[in-house]
């Protein structure tokens, strides 16, 4: 946290002074140019007038001063601020692109092109295999240990806008949308971050509907350090129910490798009833899949699938008591029986919801479930 000096009260009592004594000042001319009265009096009580006259301006100098000091600053700022916004007159090449005549530029630092935070194109540019007329970029800072001197500014996050869907690392994205690149020192493309998918995409016999968001990522990372082999995620948006594991899943998050085959899926409830091995699991029931600790390893994914009946809609077994909400359900994925956890020892947990004002937040619509409804393993 940087400290900040306030101005003291007596800065503003002085100010306010200040400004009130301008009033009457210029209160005091406007009358004797107006009024023959006035002059007449002023004449008669020169002396006394004098010394009222150099005793407002005296006062009224420092809100002068003090305007003038804050008119100065709003003029350097508004020419920085043109400064910082420029249009090349040529071809240039800058930050490694190569920019038509015309590019307007937004600079982070006065006359420093390769500081540029935003450049919009006369017409589409290649950058990072994109068709772009946008970029919009955000930079890290490398200060000296000592002087705090600047030694350097760098491209650490990079987003594209183009037009339609164009291709990105195997992936139809939404050039209309932002497309967000993490970028090397040298402004390099490093990795794919996020973008929203456009038509076109498929995960074996998965087909994504267009507006999901696609992350990259190097892998799930847990406590003990172990890395998953997860490469992409993919939030799935779209009205009807889509298929994983044989379930038929409301929106659900799936988790790819690098090869982009199915690992696993969280945050997502079921779209349909469905008949798991020996249970029922009414539409509604939270799913997850999870990969239990084996010694000193872990068992492959997809490992079990986790069901979490909601309120109301437990699951059922025939000849055993009913699974209800706080209490979880693991099979495999042949339907097998794995065990009845606690929700939270799966990692399941319910927050509680907050309202700000009146009005009652929307509830999260759950995808339609398509007919027939899913018949999982018997």
């Amino acid at each position: 946290m940087i400290p900040i000096a306030l101005p003291s009260a007596s800065f503003y009592l002085l100010l306010t002074v200040s400004f009130f004594a301008g009033v009457l000042l210029f209160g005091w001319l406007l009358a004797l140019a107006s009024s023959a009265g006035m002059r007449r009096a002023v004449r008669l009580h020169w002396k006394k007038s004098a010394v009222l006259f150099v005793l407002l301006a005296v006062l009224f100098s420092y809100y002068a001063w003090f305007q003038a000091i804050v008119w100065q600053v709003e003029h350097e700022s508004e020419r920085q601020e043109a400064a910082r916004n420029v249009t090349l007159a040529q071809a240039t090449t800058v930050g490694g692109t190569d920019m038509p005549a015309g590019t307007r530029l937004k600079l982070q630092d006065e006359g420093q092109l390769e500081t540029y935070l935003e450049a919009e194109f006369p017409q589409p540019v290649p950058v990072y295999g994109i068709q772009a007329t946008q970029v919009r970029r955000f930079l890290g800072t490398d200060y000296d240990d000592d002087t705090y001197a600047l030694i350097a500014r760098y491209p650490r996050t990079v987003i594209l806008r183009g037009a339609g869907d164009q291709a990105v690392q195997g992936w139809q994205c939404d050039a209309t949308q932002d497309i967000e690149f993490d970028s090397e020192r040298d402004g390099a493309m490093k990795a794919l971050n996020q973008c929203q998918l456009g038509r076109g995409n498929r995960v074996g016999d998965l087909e994504i509907a267009p507006g999901s968001i696609l992350y990259g990522s190097e892998g799930t990372v847990y406590v003990d350090g172990f890395k998953d082999s997860d490469r992409w995620r993919i939030e799935v948006k779209d009205p009807v129910a889509v298929k994983g594991f044989g379930l038929m899943l409301s929106n659900p998050r799936i988790y790819l490798d690098a090869d982009r085959r199915l690992l696993r899926v969280s945050d997502t409830e079921l779209a349909c009833d469905v008949q798991w091995g020996d249970f029922r699991h009414a539409a509604g029931t939270q799913v997850k899949t999870v990969r239990r600790v084996q010694g000193a390893g872990r068992e492959p994914f997809p490992g079990v699938i986790v069901f979490s009946p909601s309120n109301g809609q437990p699951a059922k077994r025939d000849g055993h008591d009913d699974v209800s909400k706080g209490m979880s359900v693991m099979q495999g994925l042949d339907g097998s029986f794995a065990g009845i956890v606690k929700n939270e020892e799966v990692g399941v947990f319910e927050f509680a919801t907050f309202v700000v004002g009146d009005e009652e937040p929307e509830a999260p619509v759950r995808a339609r479930c398509p007919a027939p409804a899913a018949t999982g393993p018997r």
